[in-house]
């Protein structure tokens, strides 16, 4: 390789390099000539093992086959120097980070003959570093990310930070950190002591209310950071912020709809008190109607029974009632049949009388007939007197018989007539005891009702007055669930 006159101080400078960097030299087109035990060392191979290879047996296979490695060589070979940090491979495929620079090296003609490559290994640094970045874009990710001077300029802003409060970094970066509070606020002590303290170095972490484009209202959770040079002054301040503005939002209208449902809770309490006491008050009331109603069960029974009796009662009347309007009805035809038999007699009078009407003409004639005998009739005639006497007293009798006919036909007929009335009267009589036994019967089975209905009801109340005693203590658990249940949302919002 050329590195000028041949000296000794070129071959000191050149010792120094081969132990302290990683040396390697390739071929124009990038084929391996020699490599230094610090570079075999950092990617895992022995000299011979790399000796001839080409530069690629240490890239990654998709750069190897870009357009950007193929200038990367061209360049070189060309002449142009090359310097950077390079992610390699190593052997077993272990990645190496290698701050290098392709040196190409020219003859006296100025022909690139060949490419030495001074490197040092910066895996470890670089390890450390892409953690810090990861972790640091992952922060970037996650978090909103915004950058101060002490003084409060704004230097810089992540894109979850202009998201959060809707402007681009362009409307921000100069601009006072007080963009983002209440002018109230930016005027206070208070908010001046703010940034006083970050200036002197004391980090500041809380919930923050601030003010996004437009005015509008925004909540985040903020860390302030203040970065130190290696003096320990603060050069800036690095604010990381998530976004709680539903978060707050929510808990605000919780708190509210806590106070709310507080309000609403007491409210139900004193309610449920009040029910207890009235549940109270009506299981008394219910037990002392228990009690009436018992009462009155226990005397609609015996109302019941009453109506029983009474109801045999009336039917033996009606039997009763029913027998003497048999026994007038038959009294009735027995006086029809007298009076007729005493018609059928006034016949019989009639005919006695004219027999004895009869008796005396003959008789009559008996008397005339003897007195023209003279003593020869005198015999007959004395039987001509007794008959007539006999039908003297035979026409006294039929007149006898004739007015106690009459008498027995008048009697009878005042006998019909009054049979009849009792016939009349007995058949109203007999109607309103058919009346007043149906009665008794509709008002017995209404008694019956009645009192199978007490029953129900006592039955019922003593339902009701489990119920409510029940009641009574679901109302007292209710009372202890709804001050439980307001504790808990209490403890829930705070």
């Amino acid at each position: 390789m050329f590195f000028g006159s041949n000296t000794s101080l070129d071959k000191a400078v050149i010792d120094a390099l081969d132990t302290s960097q990683a040396i390697i030299q390739f071929t124009p087109d990038g084929k391996i000539i020699s490599a230094n035990a610090n570079f075999l060392a950092a990617v895992g191979y022995s000299e011979r093992e790399i000796i001839g290879q080409h530069h690629r047996l240490f890239c990654l296979p998709d750069y190897v086959r870009s357009e950007a490695y193929r200038h990367f060589w061209s360049d070189l070979a060309a002449g142009r120097f090359q310097a950077g940090e390079f992610k390699r491979i190593g052997n077993n495929g272990k990645i190496v980070w290698l701050q290098a620079s392709y040196n190409p090296v020219k003859d006296r003609s100025g022909k690139v003959v060949r490419v030495l490559k001074i490197a040092a290994d910066i895996s470890e640094a670089k390890a450390r570093s892409l953690d810090h970045a990861g972790k640091v874009e992952a922060i970037s990710r996650a978090q909103a990310v915004i950058e101060f001077t002490p003084q409060g300029e704004i230097v810089t802003a992540n894109d979850n930070f202009l998201k959060t409060l809707g402007y681009s970094l362009n409307e921000i970066v100069g601009q006072h950190h007080r963009l983002f509070c209440e002018p109230q606020y930016a005027q206070s002590p208070e908010y001046r002591q703010f940034w006083e303290r970050l200036a002197h170095g004391e980090f500041q972490a809380a919930e923050y209310r601030r003010l996004g484009k437009g005015g509008k209202e925004v909540y985040i959770q903020a860390s302030y950071n203040p970065v130190f040079d290696d003096t320990g002054a603060v050069i800036k301040v690095v604010k990381f912020a998530t976004d709680t503005t539903e978060a707050v939002k929510r808990r605000l209208r919780n708190e509210q709809l806590s106070r709310e449902v507080d309000r609403q809770l007491n409210g139900v309490v004193k309610q449920m008190v009040e029910a207890t006491q009235m549940a109270a008050v009506a299981s008394t009331a219910s037990t002392e109607t228990g009690s009436v109603v018992n009462a009155v069960a226990a005397a609609s029974e015996e109302l019941s029974a009453s109506v029983k009796e009474i109801a045999g009662n009336m039917g033996q009347a009606r039997e009763s009632v029913e027998g003497i309007f048999r026994h007038a009805e038959d009294a009735g035809h027995s006086a029809s049949a007298l009076n007729q038999s005493a018609a059928s007699m006034n016949n019989v009078v009639e005919m006695i009388r004219e027999i004895a009407s009869q008796i005396n003409l003959l008789a009559l004639n008996a008397t005339i007939e003897s007195a023209r005998a003279g003593e020869a009739g005198r015999g007959f005639a004395v039987v001509a007197s007794e008959v007539k006497s006999l039908a003297n007293q035979a026409a006294r009798s039929t007149e006898t018989i004739s007015k106690e006919i009459a008498s027995m036909q008048t009697v009878t007929t005042e006998v019909v007539g009054a049979l009849g009335i009792i016939t009349s009267s007995m058949t109203a009589v007999m109607d309103n005891v058919a009346g007043v036994a149906s009665a008794i019967e509709q008002q017995n089975a209404v008694s019956a009702e009645i009192s199978g209905n007490m029953q129900a009801a006592v039955t019922a109340v003593h339902e009701i007055d489990q119920k409510l005693s029940h009641l009574s203590t679901t109302f007292n658990d209710v009372t202890q669930a709804s001050e439980e249940v307001k504790e808990n949302v209490e403890a829930l919002v705070a």
